[in-house]
């Protein structure tokens, strides 16, 4: 008997269910949709559904979903009331699966037509993987390969030359004390319905998808697939593009951190520790979004950097274990502290770089100085600075090129955001 107001499963659509839910969001993404939902369809293991949510594209991305969902019954597709928002609306997509895996999707993005199979397989084998990820080839609008040139690039498109089980935590910690993504997106992923959890977080604007990934490497193994059976679209008007040219992007980087403290400590890393290091790997891209040179005196940055982050330990900005909300007022805090940091670093290397002393805190300074009496320890990180910039010295040199293209300060460009910020909350 049906019950009132529910739509119950028949016996025998419980008999139908399918091996693989994929989960396809939508927004605005008529440029490839066509060409991403053809390469699902391809696909040798052809037991699987297709979820489309569109979150009330703009563009003829609905009529394009229409067009495939009328003739293909795999397909199943809704318009959402409102317009959820990148996460929220995958998690939409999870809430309707009913597969025994979840297969993640973008609409940018392609498959192999043997990937589904190779990914059900190694599932179907190993019973203690939790998630399961291939390696992949950037493509650009036009569906050209990148190469990758670098040895980041390599390390984030194929990290192993071969397939390869990992214990899920050290994956985790791998990932995290690096800030390096190698495990993925979700397009090229694929996870047990039974570890679905409460899907994404909502509070991350871009790495979302790694905080899920971290919760399932804590319920099992990673298994990597080296052959590369994905295509990941990287182009101007793409979410990823897009997120990143907001500098708060940045933070989730802190956030996570926040989040997963203990697997930091495991990687020997303190929050301090964390915290440079991150200033450290970050700045150059940060710099590359930041588009206005200005100077600012060294006294009103040190004005600047008492009121940014007072007495406080970096990653206390963050409570992600309360309520999962977040404060931008206090990541803008954090993002200024950082930057303002790290310029100090910069000007040092500057310094160097044009012969003169480097002034990283000299231990007569410290007692006078506002970064020491704000928090000893990073003091004392930026003094230790002071040798190992000497014995850098290669290295500093190849930073000059970098260095004169990049304008005169770093602080005041970075914290432009906080001060944008602080003018709305007033």
């Amino acid at each position: 008997m049906a019950v009132t107001g529910c739509k119950p499963f028949e016996d025998e659509e419980l008999l139908q269910m399918p091996t693989v839910s994929i989960c396809l969001p939508v927004y605005n993404g008529e440029c490839y949709l066509a060409e991403s939902i053809e390469s699902v369809l391809a696909q040798s293991h052809d037991d699987f559904e297709l979820l489309v949510g569109n979150d009330c594209s703009k563009d003829a991305s609905q009529k394009i979903i229409e067009d495939y969902a009328r003739r293909d019954g795999r397909i199943k597709a809704w318009t959402n009331e409102t317009n959820l928002g990148h996460y929220p609306n995958y998690n939409a997509c999870i809430e309707r699966a009913s597969g025994k895996y979840i297969k993640l999707f973008a609409q940018d993005d392609l498959l192999k037509p043997e990937m589904l199979g190779r990914m059900v397989d190694v599932m179907e084998r190993n019973a203690n993987v939790s998630l399961v990820a291939t390696a992949r080839i950037w493509i650009d609008a036009e569906g050209r390969t990148i190469p990758a040139q670098s040895e980041l690039d390599i390390r984030l498109t194929r990290p192993f030359d071969e397939d390869k089980t990992i214990p899920g935590i050290e994956a985790l910690v791998s990932t995290l004390s690096e800030c390096t993504n190698w495990i993925g997106e979700p397009s090229n992923q694929m996870f047990r319905r039974d570890h679905i959890g409460s899907a994404f977080d909502t509070s991350f604007n871009q790495i979302g998808d790694m905080e899920y990934n971290y919760r399932l490497l804590e319920k099992g193994d990673f298994y990597f697939i080296a052959d590369e059976l994905c295509l990941f679209r990287k182009h101007a008007s793409s979410w990823t593009k897009s997120n990143n040219a907001e500098l708060r992007t940045y933070l989730d980087w802190i956030l996570l951190a926040a989040k997963y403290q203990k697997y930091l400590r495991q990687a020997g890393l303190s929050s301090e520790t964390y915290c440079l290091k991150f200033m450290k790997d970050w700045t150059r891209n940060l710099e590359c979004e930041l588009n206005q040179s200005k100077r600012v005196h060294a006294q009103e940055r040190s004005a600047v950097l008492r009121e940014l982050i007072g007495n406080i330990d970096p990653l206390s900005l963050f409570n992600p274990e309360k309520d999962g909300k977040r404060d931008l007022a206090s990541e803008y805090k954090l993002l200024g502290a950082l930057a303002l940091l790290q310029s100090a670093l910069l000007e040092n290397e500057i310094r160097l770089i044009h012969s003169e002393t480097a002034r990283p805190y000299e231990e007569g300074e410290l007692e006078d100085n506002p970064v020491y009496q704000i928090r000893p320890g990073l003091a004392a990180a930026l003094y230790g600075m002071k040798q190992t910039l000497r014995e850098r010295d290669k290295e500093i040199q190849a930073l000059k090129k970098a260095l004169d293209e990049m304008g005169n300060s770093a602080s005041w460009k970075v914290t432009e955001p906080l001060r944008r910020l602080k003018g709305r909350l007033n």
